[in-house]
This record gives structure tokens, sequence and C-alpha cells, in this order.
């Protein structure tokens, strides 16, 4: 299966944990939302950004998801991914993944990757489902870094199992 990440970061945090991911795919793709260019085919297309101040998606995705609304997107399975602070934002921790899994929502693309918010202390998201789950993988690189690649693994194994082989 072939795998695309797109990845929008400001400081690089999120650069890092988007190359930490692909690490995990045979032959992933991975590009900067802000140098993508052209029609997207994948079988399975992961989205990730931070969140930034109160809630803000960070400006490289808010780019790419205005631009892709009207580009060809083609993938059978989507996943998103952020990064927040809990303790500095505990009312909007990784509220952007929201608004990528909406994006992959609108272009009819299955989001394969909620995931439960064990471990992680916040107060409100927008990014949480009525269950209890967030629509997509949360990690904290400020506060919880320690705990960055178990979570990454464990949500590589649920994607790869909803997915198939990959």
């Amino acid at each position: 299966m072939k795998v695309c990440i797109v990845y929008g970061s400001t400081t690089g945090s999120t650069e890092g944990v988007a190359k930490r991911i692909a690490a995990n795919f045979a032959g992933a793709e991975i590009f900067p939302a802000s140098e993508l260019r052209g029609p997207i085919s994948c079988d399975l297309l992961i989205l990730g950004a931070s969140t930034w101040g109160l809630g803000d998606l960070q400006d490289d995705m808010v780019g790419f998801i205005q631009k892709y609304s009207q580009v060809p997107i083609a993938a059978n399975f989507g996943a998103v991914f952020g990064l927040g602070s809990q303790t500095g934002f505990p009312d909007s921790f990784v509220d952007g993944i929201e608004n990528m899994a909406k994006f992959l929502e609108k272009r009819n693309i299955p989001n394969i990757g909620e995931w439960v918010a064990d471990g992680l202390d916040f107060s409100s998201s927008r990014a949480q489902l009525p269950d209890g789950r967030l629509m997509g993988l949360a990690l904290d690189e400020d506060n919880q870094a320690d705990k960055t690649d178990k979570r990454i693994s464990q949500w590589i194994a649920h994607l790869k199992k909803l997915a198939g082989a990959l």
C-alpha cells in the first residue's frame, strides 16, 4: 500500500513526528504541506499539524486544506495526528485535529485514525468524540515527549490493522 504523509510544521516538532511515523511504513512519501503541488494519490493519507494559540491550526496546514478542497485526492483511508500542549492550552488541546478530520470527511476519505486519550490530561478539545476518544493521535512534545514513540507505535499498529497489511 502507498502511504502519503502531509504535515504542517513551524518549529520542526511536527516534521520530526511525521518522519518518525513515516519510518513505520516501507516507501512512505512525506511532504511539507506548504510545498505539496498537484493531485494526491495513495492508499493511506496521513495529515499532521500542531495547534497554535487557542485552537488554531498551524498555518501551512490551513493553506493545504484551503488549496486541496479543490485539488484531486484519491485515498482509500485517512488518518490525522496533532501536537499540542496539555498544560499550556488545556482548554483547546489539539483542537487542530478536528479541522484535519473534517477535511477528510468533506473529501469522503474514511478516517481510520481515531485514537484513545489515555494518559493525556486536558480539560477540553474540539477533537474529542462523545465516547472520549480523539479524532486522531494526540501528542504533547512539550510535556510528554517520553511517551511519543510508544503512542506512535500503538497508533501505527492500529492503522495497519484497520487498513490491512501496509
